[in-house]
């Protein structure tokens, strides 16, 4: 992977980071359930995108995947066995990509919701949709994503080289 990539993946990673600490901020207001799954959302989003990149796999640059692009990414990680490959490198968080899919494809449908409500017909503000405990969800998922994409972020490359052999 060229420098300048591997740059620009690290530079999602700290960003995915940052939103993780901005989502347990907020989660220490009652009022702010809204900001605080908004930051989750990317944090999560940022972080299964650079875990994608790290490993070579090429996905589309919207929030979340329809089928369509879902089973493109599965083709690429089944075809280059993926998984394995995590496993054998004792990368829990990572080795756990179908679960990270998921997670991701979650919250990208509360993109939108967290950051500007129910606009059509001023139904409901942001504020109004989200409690607590989805907050709390959000960030717990969040930390999941995160802690993926950290531990990748680390390897050198002949050991990302060795999980992602085309």
């Amino acid at each position: 992977m060229d420098k300048s990539k591997r740059n620009m993946i690290v530079g999602y990673i700290d960003k995915a980071g940052n939103q993780l600490q901005a989502a347990k901020d907020h989660l220490k207001s009652y009022y702010q359930c809204s900001e605080s799954i908004e930051a989750s959302q990317e944090c999560v989003e940022l972080s299964v995108k650079s875990v994608l990149s790290l490993l070579g796999i090429e996905y589309s640059l919207s929030h979340g995947w329809n089928k369509e692009e879902l089973g493109h990414i599965a083709e690429q990680i089944q075809k280059r066995r993926l998984l394995n490959g995590l496993t054998q490198q004792n990368l829990y968080y990572s080795s756990r990509l179908p679960r990270l899919l998921l997670l991701a494809n979650l919250w990208a449908q509360f993109y939108l919701p967290a950051k500007y409500g129910f606009e059509a017909g001023n139904l409901a503000s942001s504020q109004e949709l989200f409690t607590k405990p989805e907050a709390e969800l959000a960030v717990r998922h969040a930390e999941e994503c995160y802690q993926a994409a950290s531990e990748l972020r680390y390897l050198d490359e002949d050991k990302l080289a060795a999980i992602s052999r085309k």
